[in-house]
C-alpha cells in the first residue's frame, strides 16, 4: 500500500482537458498552425512544452513566438476556467486516501499562486500536506521537481512507498526518476497525454481505479459525496 499519494492537478483532479485543448489550439493559431483534434493532441503532447510545439509545427520556434504562444494560451485558458471543475471521482478519491491513513499532496506545473488560490477556494486544501505549482517560467517538466517536492510533502516516506497519480508521460518520467510508482489515468476514454500504447500497464480508468492499483481501499463511499465540484468563477 502507498504511504503517500502525489496528485497532478490539471487533467487529473481538475477536469479541464476540453479547456486546455481549446487553449492549445488558440496558441497554435497565433503562430499560423492548424488546430489539432483531441486524439491528435493527446497523442502528440509532450514536455517540455517548447518540444511539443516544435513537434506540432515541424520546426523550431522563435523566442517571440514562444511569448505569443504562452500569452494566447493563458488568455484562452483563463477565459474558459469557469467551465472546468473537479473530476467526478476527485472528492471520493481524496477522502479515500485520507481515510487510509496515507498522506497526499499536489505537484503541478500550473502557476503556483493561482493553483493555491483555486485549491483553497474549492475547500479541499486540508487534504494536502503540500501544494506545489510552477514557480518561474512556464514550459518545464516535473522531472527534477518531484524529489524536492517529496522532501517537503512526505518527509520520512521512502520514495518507493510513494505513488504519483497523473495524466502525462512527464508525470511518469518524474516519478520514475525519484524511484516512485506512477499510475496514469485515461482522459475521457482516451489514453494519457503523450503516453504510447506500450505503457498500457500504467493506465487506470479513473482516480478510484488508480488508488486501488496503489493498494488503497476505496470501497467505503459513505465518507464523502461523489459528483463534480464546480464550475468555479
Amino acid at each position: 500500500m502507498a504511504d503517500h499519494v502525489v496528485w497532478d492537478w490539471n487533467g487529473t483532479l481538475w477536469d479541464d482537458l476540453p479547456q486546455v485543448h481549446l487553449a492549445v489550439n488558440a496558441a497554435l493559431g497565433e503562430v499560423g498552425a492548424p488546430a489539432l483534434g483531441l486524439p491528435e493532441y493527446i497523442r502528440m503532447f509532450t514536455r517540455p512544452l517548447p518540444l511539443f510545439y516544435r513537434r506540432v509545427l515541424g520546426r523550431d520556434i522563435t523566442d517571440s513566438e514562444w511569448e505569443r504562444i504562452n500569452h494566447r494560451f493563458e488568455v484562452s485558458y483563463v477565459a474558459s476556467l469557469h467551465l472546468s471543475g473537479m473530476a467526478s471521482e476527485a472528492l471520493r478519491a481524496l477522502e479515500a486516501v485520507a481515510r487510509s491513513g496515507a498522506t497526499q499532496s499536489i505537484l503541478s506545473l500550473y502557476p503556483h499562486d493561482p493553483l493555491n488560490a483555486l485549491v483553497h477556494k474549492l475547500g479541499i486544501a486540508h487534504y494536502f500536506t503540500r501544494i506545489d505549482g510552477l514557480r518561474g517560467l512556464s514550459g518545464g517538466s516535473k522531472v527534477g521537481l518531484f524529489g524536492n517536492h517529496l522532501e517537503a510533502a512526505a518527509a520520512g516516506v521512502p520514495s518507493h512507498r510513494v505513488v504519483m497519480v497523473g495524466d502525462t508521460d512527464d508525470d511518469l518520467a518524474a516519478a520514475r526518476e525519484a524511484g516512485s510508482t506512477c499510475i496514469l489515468i485515461n482522459h475521457h476514454g482516451e489514453q494519457a497525454l503523450g503516453a504510447g500504447a506500450d505503457l498500457d500497464h500504467f493506465f487506470a480508468d479513473g482516480l478510484l481505479a488508480a488508488l486501488r492499483r496503489a493498494g488503497l481501499d476505496t470501497l467505503d463511499g459513505k465518507a464523502s459525496p461523489s459528483g463534480r465540484l464546480g464550475p468555479v468563477s
